[in-house]
């Protein structure tokens, strides 16, 4: 079913991506402030759509794919917001965009040849480290706008959000060699090792 309730959730998540990124960099005050509260609208509603699902039994296998690749996408524009702003490397945001494109047409592919990739308590864990940083960093900004004191903003430039985007960087990347060590078959088939 594509428009079930935690179907719509996700779409939501999906919808706030853009507009969260064109509000953040902005340089307008309030549009900032907007752009926080639409992705801690977005992030709430990660946890929403689970649970609802789970709660009302409405679990579909559409809702299994679209759900982490709603996540996927809010989280890489907010990573790519921060790039515009300066706080962390285009580079590191890159290879999470590219191990997220990959993992997304591995799991059609996969689902293409009745070999489902379900998602992995480690895939969660790194959505999870993802949302804290950001929203660490849009903390940041929201206390730097209340206060009215743009010197805080300096803490987001520091070293260790540097480092820790690093460790989420190789941490994202270390998650696809997980799946891809639990789906042996499916890269098989995929490299033609095997027969379909």
């Amino acid at each position: 079913m594509l428009f079930n309730v935690p179907n719509i959730i996700s779409y939501f998540r999906i919808l706030v991506a853009p507009f969260f990124l064109f509000f953040f960099i902005s340089e307008n005050d309030t549009l900032v402030l907007i752009s926080i509260f639409l992705f801690i609208l977005g992030a709430i509603s990660d946890w929403l759509d689970g649970w609802y699902a789970r709660k009302y039994n409405q679990s579909s296998k559409w809702g299994v794919f679209i759900d982490p690749l709603a996540d996927k996408i809010l989280n890489s524009t907010a990573f790519l917001a921060f790039v515009f702003e300066g706080i962390i490397p285009f580079w590191m945001v890159l290879i999470i965009i590219l191990r997220d494109s990959f993992m997304t047409f591995l799991r059609l592919f996969a689902d293409s040849h009745k070999l489902p990739i379900k998602t992995k308590k480690i895939a969660k864990v790194k959505t999870v480290l993802q949302f804290v940083l950001i929203i660490y960093v849009i903390s940041i900004y929201f206390i730097s706008l209340l206060l009215n004191d743009v010197t805080i903003t300096k803490l987001v430039t520091k070293d260790y959000v540097y480092y820790s985007m690093l460790f989420l960087t190789i941490f994202t990347v270390w998650t696809v060699f997980d799946y891809i060590k639990d789906n042996k078959r499916v890269i098989q088939i995929l490299f033609g090792y095997v027969n379909k």
